[in-house]
């Protein structure tokens, strides 16, 4: 117990949580400091509390305390805590798909960001900071879908909302799962240049998660989203360096679905940098391919979305913005 109490220091403490923040009504401060000094033991609930308490899951907090050959022995996903992580970061997930349901939602997340606010001023802990600015950065994402146009990329990227993110995540000296999704939450409400430096660190803080039960696709959703905030903001030099990056992600570890989106991206790269005609061979081969795959939904989506981009500008673009966060 007290190695495992060693790992919870040095994890709390490169997030740069104090024991106060991390201590409530279950888990004391006091007896945090004991456990973490080897004074006392703990019970196994009270040992996942506290993982909690520090965003840290089971099998993240191992690989740290064990290494990363460790044998990995978790059951279905291995995640105890992961929604419960979601739910103090995000509160409740956005349903955008009617008009009605929009302004529903828009209501809802109005008054989260209020709720947030009072939070935050109650309390300015780090979650309740954070939990205040994704209800913010959500906020202008259903806004901007409100209004049919790219506000959330174009307009408020501005870094705004995402001050208080960027300066923990520059100030964390060894990103673990919580950062990672930090910076996906927050990534399209960045200033350009700090979401640029912050990705190349995600990436390579990622590289662990290769191999953990829970989260084998957690790189190429990091690349997945980078390479859309990138073509949205036309910024098409900068998706050329990336896209090789994808591409030896899917070379390491081939993945049927990841490689359907990898073509889709390049190819829509590819009309926006004026190869039409390689562009038009890519998207047919790519839905001929998903179609064989009976991947049905995505070789329609990437034949309509194609078919868009071919017949319109980059400013239609927004359209079919993606973002994965799971």
């Amino acid at each position: 117990m007290a190695e495992l109490g060693a790992t919870v220091r040095q994890i709390r403490q490169n997030k740069g949580l104090t024991l106060a923040e991390v201590a409530d009504e279950q888990v004391t401060a006091s007896f945090l400091s004991k456990f973490e000094r080897g004074v006392t033991d703990i019970s196994t609930d009270r040992f996942l509390h506290v993982l909690d308490r520090i965003f840290t899951t089971p099998e993240e907090f191992f690989y740290v305390h064990l290494g990363p050959t460790a044998t990995k022995t978790w059951g279905q996903d291995g995640y105890y805590n992961r929604n419960t992580m979601f739910r103090r970061l995000f509160g409740q997930g956005l349903h955008l798909t009617s008009k009605a349901e929009e302004q529903q939602t828009l209501a809802d997340v109005t008054a989260r960001e209020q709720a947030g606010f009072a939070r935050y001023q109650n309390a300015p802990t780090l979650i309740n900071t954070l939990y205040w600015r994704v209800q913010q950065v959500m906020k202008q994402e259903v806004v901007s879908v409100l209004h049919d146009e790219p506000l959330f990329i174009k307009k408020h990227s501005t870094g705004e909302y995402s001050r208080e993110a960027m300066h923990y995540l520059y100030n964390v000296n060894d990103w673990g799962e919580f950062e990672l999704y930090v910076f996906v939450i927050f990534a399209a409400a960045m200033r350009p240049d700090d979401e640029r430096r912050l990705f190349q660190v995600a990436l390579k803080r990622s590289q662990k998660y290769s191999s953990f039960p829970a989260a084998p696709k957690l790189r190429f959703h990091l690349i997945f989203n980078q390479l859309f905030l990138e073509m949205n903001r036309q910024a098409y030099a900068v998706v050329a360096e990336e896209l090789p990056q994808y591409a030896a992600l899917l070379t390491a570890d081939p993945d049927a679905e990841q490689e359907i989106w990898y073509r889709f991206i390049r190819a829509w790269w590819l009309y926006r940098t004026d190869h039409q005609v390689e562009a038009a061979a890519l998207g047919d081969s790519t839905v001929k391919l998903a179609t064989t795959l009976r991947m049905t939904k995505m070789a329609q989506f990437v034949q309509s979305e194609l078919a868009v981009v071919a017949t319109h500008g980059p400013e239609h673009d927004f359209s079919f913005f993606q973002q994965v966060v799971e």
